[in-house]
């Protein structure tokens, strides 16, 4: 027994230092993984766990005043250096990682709203202008402008204008933000001293024809002038409203169609929201005749194309041609009426209002026009005007037409 117990003693003693590599070895393995960030999840809150026991132990001897205590405290310091060491890298690898998908997604967006001929912006850009075009009485005028966002995302804005006499006075701006082809939110900013309230059309023979600002106009001096709403006692020809306006000094501005019942309660006699279009025509993309082009290729998948062109021989008061480009229009926007409602916070119902002009025909209720405001009351004689109601009203800045 007692000369057996050497050899045993020695064979355990050989195991522990067997152990005690093994686990060095293993603890160095883990110490350059970490080091390098490469432990995850419940690996690296282990490892983590057990170099927080290590600190606690070398403290703990530090404080029963071990004798290798400055040794011990270099050790700890070593490992609370390379702990927060790996943190570090960590925390650089996954800014790394969030900057290349922020790059990569800015490139996507580029290519995805620049893909198509024409290409995604453009065709947003002239769903936004074509829809204001015909449901704004003051939104001809003016262009929409686009930027990308990171992320697959675009806003578009679209100034929105009143004009006023011979002025056109910014009243507010329409922001369209999109995530990929969906219109995710519309916002309309009204500022400045434009009012934010509508005046409302009236249907022919209408139970409130009578409410009337003859008394409002009468009351504004002389040096002013106004925007107004007028409403016609019958439905009306494009030519004849043409006509009716051509020897006065005002400027018509938007012509209101009748679109039946899709324009409002009949039985209340309004017509809102109106549908419509301005007093020149709505030219689109293929109405010009381009004269000269160029592209020139930017960034990843961008390009930039300037064009010069020309657009069709009008002759003013040409009933036909303001016709055919506002039904053009309407067919136009028809294949993208799930963007055109977001931008009108509405549903205008576009395929049955063309089917109700396609079988009726284009008549008119309504007009908006701007001009002194004197020369505005003397509409009260004209036995058309049912009604008028004034929008807004400005000093005088008119310029007769020669």
């Amino acid at each position: 027994m007692n000369e057996r117990q050497p050899e045993d003693e020695g064979k355990q003693k050989e195991e522990r230092l067997t152990d005690d590599r093994e686990l060095k070895d293993a603890f160095r393995r883990k110490w350059a993984a970490y080091a390098k960030g490469e432990l995850a999840g419940a690996e690296l809150d282990a490892f983590e766990q057990e170099l927080a026991r290590l600190e606690a132990y070398q403290e703990l001897l530090q404080e029963n005043g071990d004798a290798d205590g400055g040794g011990k405290e270099n050790e700890a310091r070593i490992v609370r250096r390379g702990k927060w060491k790996a943190r570090f890298q960590t925390a650089l690898t996954a800014l790394a990682l969030a900057l290349a998908f922020t790059v990569a997604s800015a490139i996507l967006t580029a290519v995805y709203y620049s893909w198509g001929e024409p290409d995604r912006v453009h065709v947003y850009r002239n769903v936004i202008d074509h829809t204001l075009a015909v449901t704004d009485p003051y939104g001809y005028p003016g262009g929409t402008s686009t930027a990308t966002n990171f992320f697959f995302g675009l806003e578009a804005t679209r100034p929105l204008h009143k004009i006023v006499g011979k002025e056109q006075i910014e009243a507010g701006e329409l922001t369209v933000h999109f995530l990929f082809s969906l219109a995710t939110r519309t916002e309309a900013h009204m500022y400045g001293r434009i009012s934010r309230s509508v005046p409302a059309f009236y249907a022919p023979g209408g139970a409130h024809a009578a409410m009337s600002d003859w008394d409002r106009l009468e009351a504004l001096p002389e040096g002013t002038v106004a925007s107004a709403y007028v409403s016609f006692d019958r439905l009306m020809e494009t030519q004849d409203v043409l006509d009716a306006f051509a020897d006065k000094n005002l400027d018509l501005l938007w012509l209101a169609v009748d679109t039946g019942g899709a324009d409002g309660d009949p039985h209340a006699g309004v017509a809102n929201p109106p549908l419509g279009f301005p007093r020149y025509p709505i030219w689109h993309d293929d109405d010009f005749t381009v004269t000269e082009e160029s592209e020139r290729r930017v960034g990843f998948g961008g390009k930039i194309v300037s064009r010069s062109a020309v657009s069709p021989a009008y002759e003013d008061n040409d009933a036909g041609v303001l016709q055919r480009q506002f039904m053009k229009t309407l067919k136009f926007l028809a294949g993208h009426e799930r963007l055109v409602n977001r931008i009108t916070a509405g549903r205008l119902r576009l395929a049955e209002r063309m089917e109700y002009l396609e079988r009726h025909g284009i008549r008119h209720h309504g007009a908006v026009i701007t001009g002194p405001t004197k020369e505005l009351l003397g509409l009260r004689e004209e036995a058309w005007v049912a009604a008028l109601k004034v929008d807004e009203v400005a000093l005088w800045n008119w310029v007769p037409r020669e």
